[in-house]
């Protein structure tokens, strides 16, 4: 009787919500074309463009400074990045010429390998550091702050794999003669 009346109330309470569900959900129509930058690659597996959206994050080198700031507009040759001006207190805009982009750094999100390039340094780090701490087995061997070179291959192992991981999920790619910035 309970179950009965409850699903009942659930069922009524969708129903009478249904109105309100459809109602609200409209597509946004856009009056103009929206512009993007887009970066093409060109690599070992082929071609790749990464595009950037007006308010997407964006890091990238000029000179000798390095950017990581949203994407306020593009034109045919430039685009503007927000930047806060800490002595005013407020955002202004920067705007970048294409030509004056050195290299562009893109973050990939790899499941488990971006993790663990940030995981496997550091704990093959704490593991030659507890074998370097720890006192020695009854083998023979004994006192502290010793390395075993038997402990030092699996922490280097770690350290290297996290390093090449790292790598894989960070790329960074220079703007130039394969690699081209471009507006659409």
């Amino acid at each position: 009787m309970v179950m009965k009346l409850l699903l009942r109330t659930l069922i009524c309470g969708l129903i009478a919500m249904l109105p309100t569900l459809t109602v609200g959900q409209t597509t946004p129509t856009f009056t103009k074309k929206a512009r993007y930058l887009a970066l093409d690659v060109h690599g070992l597996t082929g071609f790749h463009r990464y595009r950037y959206l007006e308010g997407n994050e964006i890091s990238f080198r000029t000179g000798g400074d390095r950017y990581a700031a949203p994407l306020a507009s593009v034109t045919d040759s430039s685009f503007s990045i927000l930047v806060e001006n800490e002595i005013m207190d407020r955002t202004e805009t920067q705007t970048i010429l294409f030509r004056d982009v050195d290299r562009i750094y893109q973050r990939k999100r790899i499941p488990f390998i971006s993790q663990l390039g940030v995981l496997l340094p550091i704990a093959g780090v704490t593991y030659a550091v507890a074998d370097f701490v720890n006192a020695k087995g009854n083998d023979g061997r004994s006192g502290r702050f010793l390395f075993d070179s038997q402990s030092l291959i699996p922490a280097g192992t770690m350290i290297v794999a996290g390093a090449i991981f790292y790598k894989l999920s960070r790329p960074s790619y220079r703007v130039g003669k394969r690699n081209r910035l471009r507006a659409f």
